[in-house]
């Protein structure tokens, strides 16, 4: 008899590579991963990502359970300021999508948004993911018959594991071409950037961010930044600032 239901899988979602990571029920954690091609003309770039995660969990067994993590870069992100008019999902859903199409005009039709949880008089996330990038993926999950129990930005999985490191101070997410930076002020999010990266070379990237950080220092108190990235240390950035290594959420599945 397969015990497949019993294994804890991880797909991370990213437009370089896709990986899944397998916690059987007994025996040591594996991975398999595939590149992902560039779009082809008149593509969106979450199709060949989509099509790469596809062919992943073919190899997935029957009933496990699954958990999915996007790269930010295919997540857009917003911060929902506190307001008491504003406490009620749907109320805070209607100034996600405001907030979304002031940023990206029409492109803000195709996010699927969901919302953090509501916190009193904190601030809050909204983040979208392409529907049809969403749709794509727990249909692949129904068809290998996995129990989909969550689909998370890299961002939002990020801050939930460093939620006891971080009070006051940042949290930098370098990728491949990609930066995602977020401040915290008194355990709430008081500042939040995603955006392209200028370069993927580590000490301009890293000059990138110390300008950043210059930048919105007022939104927060404090000068520590936990960086997660696959680098095997810190970039230093001058201006005082304490940095400390964290290890990535999303495993191998970015550079």
């Amino acid at each position: 008899m397969s015990l497949s239901w019993l294994d804890r899988l991880t797909l991370f979602i990213h437009p370089q590579r896709v990986v899944l990571e397998r916690q059987p029920w007994r025996g040591a954690l594996s991975q398999q991963s595939a590149e992902v091609a560039p779009p082809a003309a008149g593509e969106a770039d979450w199709q060949p990502v989509l099509a790469a995660a596809e062919t992943l969990l073919k190899s997935a067994g029957k009933g496990s359970a699954l958990r999915i993590i996007v790269a930010d870069h295919l997540v857009r992100y917003t911060l929902l300021p506190w307001s008491e008019m504003l406490t009620g999902q749907a109320a805070r859903l209607d100034m996600a999508r405001a907030l979304f199409r002031n940023a990206l005009g029409e492109r803000a039709s195709a996010l699927d948004i969901a919302l953090d949880r509501p916190a009193f008089g904190k601030n809050g996330i909204a983040a979208g993911i392409d529907r049809q990038l969403l749709a794509g993926l727990r249909a692949a999950a129904k068809a290998r018959r996995l129990r989909l129990n969550s689909v998370q930005p890299r961002l939002i999985a990020e801050l939930a594991a460093q939620q006891t490191q971080l009070n006051d101070g940042w949290l930098a997410c370098l990728d491949f071409g990609w930066l995602t930076l977020a401040g915290v002020r008194d355990g709430e999010v008081a500042s939040l950037r995603n955006h392209r990266a200028s370069t993927a070379e580590p000490a301009i990237l890293a000059g990138e961010l110390a300008g950043l950080l210059a930048a919105e220092s007022a939104t927060v108190n404090g000068k520590k930044v936990l960086i997660s990235t696959s680098a095997v240390a810190a970039p230093k950035l001058a201006g005082g600032w304490e940095t400390t290594l964290v290890t990535p959420v999303a495993g191998g599945a970015h550079a």
